[in-house]
């Protein structure tokens, strides 16, 4: 079970490292935007839809990793003054009732949705670029398919901190 857990952790840390290049390139194609814009007066047609996709893709790959980093935000007022154990019992028990229903639903709608866009050939209709929009969907379901298997990692631990305590592998 340890090589699971530190597969999914090490998929969850390297793709979310390199996701976060894509902030840069978000950067720099916005701020060519605006200055094309503004000191020529001639906007680029693509900048609209890159940004979207770009931000949308950094923030879905960058979630598991985030979940991995134990970075979400948490309401530490009651949570924080509670034993480990007690901690992970409260953790389990939010994923079974939160998060893997939710997880379960919006990784199956989202991934049937990417395989339509691929399958139809969907073109954004937000600017006259209109990118094919089925490698953000796809990227949209793999991002949500790491969280859900980080979201499983983290039960596990989590689960075997409630039953047998301990602490916490930071």
């Amino acid at each position: 079970m340890e090589k699971f857990f530190r597969l999914v952790d090490g998929v969850s840390d390297v793709v979310g490292r390199w996701a976060s290049f894509l902030v840069v390139i978000l950067v720099i194609s916005i701020g060519y935007d605006i200055f094309m814009r503004y000191l020529f007066a001639s906007p680029t047609f693509w900048a609209y839809d890159m940004t979207i996709m770009l931000f949308g893709t950094y923030s879905m790959l960058g979630a598991a990793y985030c979940h991995y980093r134990e970075g979400h935000v948490r309401m530490d007022l009651i949570y924080g003054t509670l034993s480990s154990r007690r901690r992970a019992t409260i953790d389990v028990i939010c994923y079974i009732f939160l998060f893997f229903p939710l997880f379960t639903v919006l990784l199956y709608k989202c991934g049937e949705h990417a395989i339509w866009s691929l399958i139809q050939g969907e073109r954004s209709s937000s600017s006259v670029w209109r990118p094919p929009l089925a490698p953000f969907k796809l990227t949209i379901a793999f991002g949500l398919l790491l969280f859900l298997l980080q979201g499983i990692v983290q039960f596990l631990r989590s689960l075997m901190i409630a039953l047998k305590g301990g602490e916490r592998e930071s």
